[in-house]
């Protein structure tokens, strides 16, 4: 497996409450396996990802953001990926003893290639041809100096098929 990643990450605050944010990446992801050949990729990959972010007050702030990506397999079948992506976040900091975090997205996936093989599954990441919806849900919570508890919610809808909820608790100890 190999991965490399170029970014270029450019940010400025407009007045007080407003951050206009741009980010480009550039890269390329390559596996490959003698065992199992339809497993082999080698994806060329770009994206633009604009992004404005509201400061209501030093805890809380409001995101609006776009991404156009594009993936392309340079092996096999040539499977190809246009994906726009659509969301909303939010998140709300109180000192270190409280935190959370909450995302929406909507994302179009324009793919051409058998979405049911390994190299689909990587380019798609886990998600479907067409419309999709993710969302997302982080609570943080210092209980203790030594003690910290962390509940998370994740979600996703595709077109075709049903909505799946995930979610975890964790209680972290510090020795």
């Amino acid at each position: 497996n190999e991965l490399e990643s170029h970014k270029l990450n450019f940010a400025h605050k407009v007045r007080e409450s407003w951050l206009l944010s741009l980010e480009g990446t550039t890269g390329r992801n390559l596996s490959r396996s003698e065992n199992f050949p339809g497993r082999n990729f080698n994806l060329d990959t770009y994206s633009v990802n604009p992004k404005l972010s509201y400061l209501l007050n030093k805890q809380t702030r409001f995101d609006v953001f776009y991404t156009y990506g594009s993936k392309s397999n340079q092996v096999g079948a040539n499977e190809e990926l246009n994906q726009q992506r659509t969301g909303l976040a939010f998140i709300y900091t109180k000192s270190q003893q409280l935190s959370i975090n909450g995302e929406v997205n909507y994302i179009d996936n324009d793919f051409k290639g058998s979405a049911f093989s390994p190299v689909a599954y990587q380019m798609l990441e886990g998600l479907q041809p067409g419309s999709n919806f993710t969302w997302s849900l982080l609570f943080q919570k210092r209980i203790t100096k030594y003690l910290d508890a962390n509940l998370s919610y994740f979600g996703r809808k595709s077109e075709n098929s049903k909505t799946i909820h995930t979610g975890s608790v964790q209680l972290r100890a510090y020795f």
